[in-house]
């Protein structure tokens, strides 16, 4: 097991023995249910990147699913910090990056649904590994997508704009992907019901056709991106015209160019959809554009 900074309801768990130590108990309903949220950032130069924005949508997830976070986003700040400073104190990490995941869990207790079940607060926990982000030959050769036959959660039944633990709907359409053993796919997209295309299983999809950017509307019932926020802000505020509209898979196919936007893979170029080739099948000047912009945005 991979070992990392683990931080359980404020207990710093040190580096060598993390994996071993870090326990969370088995009635946690997290474990049980998959009644949890996360957040996903990672830091540039030590610091955390957009790590506010992460924290206000928790929020906004725990009201979705009426979960009582239990402490303040300025205390999950703090506490990512302290564990990014006891991360950066071991031997070789002094100047690696850290991915920081963290988890909220609605609490451990007896078996059932109800409140009136649960026997602890909110539970909490943040894990730091070190991470790198694509490298330039992975970001050439870009992603090659399978859009799975599995639609993407109903907004009525488990909204996809709620950060949720619960993510087999997304794990499901990974594995159908990786599956086909005539395509090497990298991951997958899912449509809804009515076959339009939503997004990635842990990103936010874009595509270009004649200069205009075009990206899946909220509404549709997809997750509010961090970074597909700060994306459509940059693609904005540097001239390009940019359209939140609805669409079928067959947009995609006739792009010029194609990207996905996460924290971890930032913007990052799609080649191939459905073992089609999407545009010339390289990075397109308006999908390195922006990536070059993201780039200009990360603090120093």
């Amino acid at each position: 097991m991979q070992n990392a900074i683990i931080n359980v309801n404020g207990r710093i768990l040190n580096y060598d023995h993390s994996a071993e130590h870090a326990k969370v108990s088995v009635f946690d309903r997290g474990y049980l249910y998959g009644d949890s949220l996360y957040e996903v950032t990672r830091t540039y130069n030590g610091k955390f990147f957009l790590l506010e924005e992460h924290l206000q949508r928790l929020e906004q997830s725990a009201a979705l699913c009426r979960m009582v976070l239990g402490q303040s986003t300025e205390h999950y700040r703090l506490e990512a910090y302290r564990a990014l400073e006891q991360f950066r104190k071991q031997p070789g990490f002094e100047n690696r990056e850290a991915y920081c995941r963290i988890i909220v869990s609605r609490g451990a207790g007896k078996i059932g649904f109800g409140l009136s079940c649960l026997v602890t607060p909110t539970q909490y926990t943040m894990i730091l590994q070190p991470v790198e982000g694509p490298s330039a030959a992975q970001f050439q050769k870009g992603h090659h997508l399978r859009i799975a036959e599995r639609i993407r959660n109903n907004r009525k039944a488990l909204d996809p704009a709620m950060k949720s633990g619960n993510y087999l709907n997304n794990v499901l359409a990974f594995l159908e992907a990786a599956s086909d053993k005539k395509q090497d796919f990298d991951d997958a997209l899912l449509c809804n019901e009515e076959g339009h295309v939503t997004e990635g299983t842990t990103f936010n999809i874009f595509y270009v056709r004649r200069g205009i950017i075009v990206t899946p509307p909220l509404e549709i019932g997809i997750l509010n991106g961090i970074t597909r926020r700060h994306v459509i802000k940059i693609a904005t505020q540097s001239g390009f015209h940019l359209r939140e509209v609805r669409f079928p898979r067959e947009r995609l196919y006739e792009a010029d160019e194609a990207f996905i936007t996460s924290s971890l893979k930032e913007i990052f170029p799609v080649t191939r959809i459905d073992g089609r080739t999407i545009g010339t099948g390289l990075p397109g000047p308006i999908t390195s554009k922006l990536h070059s912009e993201y780039r200009k945005t990360i603090p120093a």
